[in-house]
């Protein structure tokens, strides 16, 4: 069987059949399987364990939050705050990655700025430190919340990362540094850059979730105005351009965007994400809806280019659940794994694409609520495990699963 191939020097290459495998995959759908879906790239030479072949692989969770419930379940006895049991099913999956990347939709303000939620966020610091324990390596800032707490909770934020030995984009210091991360694995060297959408311009003033930015901070922050796509499609090319000159053999955008509770993308995301496909991005995540989108594939034409989408990854953590909003899909999430593999000779490949449905397990023990982001099918492919849930959590999870695998392939519809 002949495999039609997409070649370009310098960028990404992903097999025409691996693109249609995505589709195929999404109809047939196992809880045996760890994950709900994979597509392939199939190489013309198979690589084998003497060659020389590197392959690394990028996850990706959705919005990270920390609303006042779950500070509430996170603070222990002596007043210090302690994330880690969060993470518990999946740090291990995280850790196995070259490079983990997360959306943080919060700030490390301190704790003399007073703790708080919704809508004006500041986190305990301890967050941060089980973030990295959990195997986060990079974390966006660049979100409708990173300004809440003005200057100095952006500021601060950066310095707790650092303190915390996480990188970071979206947002720098000061203007001498760089928008975006080159991140060397392998002798491979990833391009990272995040950018949030703006709620508007005040004539020059730049306003992020409706608060006015100061010149000197709207300088710092990575953000796009979505009125302007041409203005926004100029900016992320210089900085596209840039990294491609910096060395960077891949290109990931994370991008804050679209509409809250919105299962589908908006007129701007779709226009948005075609012009970065023609810009040659590789692969674009997506946050910002707190509800899971539709994974799709771009290809460009004209350039020979595809550009893997994932639109929204929903909710990693948070309160936000049925309970709450009477909104079911807030408590869903999407964990995103890429393998992209690199032979001598030969340009950069996706090899591997898989997506694992997770969901936000909220429940009480000894009177103290407890959250626990859970692996859906890793869970409930193992009757060991099943066994650790009641009957009531397995029928949210099996029916958070089933949202999850229709909202990501609702794009392959009709197609």
């Amino acid at each position: 069987m002949a495999i039609f191939k997409i070649k370009k020097v310098g960028t990404l290459v992903l097999s025409v059949l691996g693109l249609l495998l995505l589709s195929i995959l999404f109809a047939s759908i196992s809880y045996t399987k760890p994950a709900i879906c994979h597509f392939a790239a199939t190489n013309e030479q198979t690589a084998s364990p003497e060659d020389d072949t590197v392959r690394i692989r990028i996850g990706f969770v959705g919005d990270i939050m920390a609303h006042l419930t779950q500070l509430n379940a996170q603070k222990r006895d002596d007043s210090t705050y302690d994330f880690h049991n969060n993470y518990v099913w999946l740090s291990a999956m995280f850790q196995a990655n070259d490079l983990m990347i997360g959306n943080l939709e919060t700030t490390f303000s301190g704790k003399e700025k007073g703790y708080s939620a919704y809508p004006m966020f500041n986190t305990p610091d301890a967050l941060a430190e089980a973030l990295k324990s959990a195997g986060f390596d990079i974390l966006s800032t660049a979100n409708n919340h990173m300004y809440d707490r003005s200057t100095h909770g952006l500021l601060r934020t950066m310095q707790v990362l650092k303190e915390n030995q996480l990188l970071f984009t979206g947002s720098r210091s000061s203007t001498a540094e760089k928008r975006y991360l080159i991140y060397p694995v392998k002798g491979v060297h990833v391009g990272v850059i995040a950018y949030t959408y703006e709620s508007g311009r005040y004539g020059d003033t730049v306003t992020i979730n409706g608060l006015r930015i100061k010149k000197e901070d709207a300088a710092r922050i990575n953000s796009f105005n979505p009125a302007n796509l041409g203005e926004t499609t100029a900016e992320m090319r210089r900085e596209y351009k840039n990294m491609l000159q910096e060395g960077a053999d891949v290109v990931v955008f994370i991008i804050h965007w679209g509409d809250e509770y919105r299962i589908t993308p908006s007129a701007y995301q779709l226009a948005l994400a075609d012009s970065l496909n023609k810009i040659g991005v590789d692969i674009v995540f997506g946050s910002h809806p707190h509800v899971v989108q539709p994974v799709d594939y771009l290809f460009d034409s004209v350039h020979h280019h595809t550009t893997l989408v994932v639109y929204s990854a929903g909710n990693f953590i948070s309160n936000q659940r049925y309970e709450t909003l009477e909104n079911y899909n807030t408590e869903d999430g999407l964990y995103v794994e890429v393998t992209l593999q690199k032979t001598a000779g030969t340009p950069i490949s996706i090899a591997n694409a898989s997506f694992y449905p997770t969901w936000v397990n909220k429940y009480q023990r000894e009177g103290r609520n407890v959250y626990e982001v859970v692996p859906l099918d890793y869970i409930m492919g193992q009757d060991s495990l099943i066994s650790n849930f009641t009957a009531a959590q397995l029928e949210r999870m099996a029916k958070s699963r089933e949202r999850t695998v229709e909202r990501i392939s609702l794009l392959r519809k009709g197609r």
